[in-house]
């Protein structure tokens, strides 16, 4: 009696651990009766049938996957390399188990096929310059195809495009040849803009000096027209004094210049003399005049 206790006990406890089944988190079980599905367990503590069932784990947390670099042609037939890296997780426990024999391994494999055909319809610098597009592109496509796997693609990068080695020559060539250019370029610039600084300088300092030199004319023209204008109306007021002293002038003052024009016609170097008659009577009504010219009238007379 004692060893079949024994050998009962020993039986239930094989049952109760071939029975008792512990799914963690993140994980998510499939239970497996007899080689057909059966149901979806939860995280926690479950039960199932001994021996003839079976649990399949499937981790449902969204988990990275990096691709090996994969070699593609563009349309204009430059061969470059890609590496892509992309996360997803499993939507559909069932469908992720039992309706693809690896779903991660198609998904990869489509993802490969559909950047073949996405870059295969494009030239070099597209994708060297468009591989946010072509990230959206590729995640449209793989989305709708990865969903019949039990699969939700969330996220596909291209990591890097790196072109052949004979392609990426020739770019460093077309790059300095290009920058070189671009040099050549702006220093022909900076001198074009430098001769036209110049010259507008230049041509602003001459403007600025023919600007001085005509203002300058224009005073000096000025200052003369004025200096003309002041002479004239100094003139014009000493003739007017002289009018009018002369319209209130009387014999005595003519015969007073007439005396002062006689004594500087004496004193000059001419040895003759002539004098109006009139010019005579006056000057004879002089006492010392008048003694000489009449000396003068009686020498002739002899």
């Amino acid at each position: 009696m004692l060893v079949l206790g024994i050998v009962i006990i020993v039986i239930v406890l094989v049952l109760l651990f071939v029975s008792l089944k512990i799914v963690t988190q993140p994980n998510v079980g499939v239970v497996v009766t007899l080689g057909r599905f059966e149901r979806v367990i939860n995280p926690g503590l479950h039960f199932i049938k001994p021996f003839i069932s079976r649990v399949v784990t499937v981790n449902t947390a969204q988990t990275p996957l990096d691709l090996n670099q994969q070699v593609v042609i563009t349309k204009d037939n430059a061969e470059i390399s890609v590496k892509i890296s992309l996360k997803f997780h499993v939507t559909n426990i069932q469908d992720f188990v039992f309706k693809n024999e690896d779903s991660v391994r198609s998904m990869v494999q489509d993802t490969r096929a559909a950047l073949r055909g996405i870059i295969g319809n494009k030239e070099l610098n597209e994708v060297l310059n468009g591989t946010q597009d072509i990230n959206a592109a590729l995640f449209k496509e793989i989305s709708s195809v990865t969903a019949g796997y039990g699969l939700n693609v969330d996220r596909i990068n291209i990591d890097s495009v790196n072109p052949s080695k004979d392609i990426q020559e020739s770019m460093n060539k077309l790059l300095q040849a290009t920058r070189e250019r671009d040099a050549t370029i702006a220093t022909a610039q900076g001198k074009s803009q430098s001769i036209t600084l110049e010259n507008e300088a230049n041509n602003k300092a001459l403007l600025e000096t023919n600007k001085a030199e005509n203002e300058a004319l224009v005073k000096s023209a000025q200052a003369q027209a004025d200096s003309v204008k002041i002479k004239a109306q100094a003139e014009a007021f000493r003739v007017d004094t002289i009018n009018g002293s002369l319209a209130n002038a009387d014999d005595k003052y003519f015969i007073n210049l007439n005396t002062e024009a006689f004594g500087k016609l004496a004193n000059s170097d001419a040895n003759t003399v002539v004098i109006p008659n009139q010019t005579t009577d006056s000057l004879g009504q002089l006492p010392a005049i008048g003694k000489l010219i009449a000396g003068d009238k009686k020498g002739a007379a002899k």
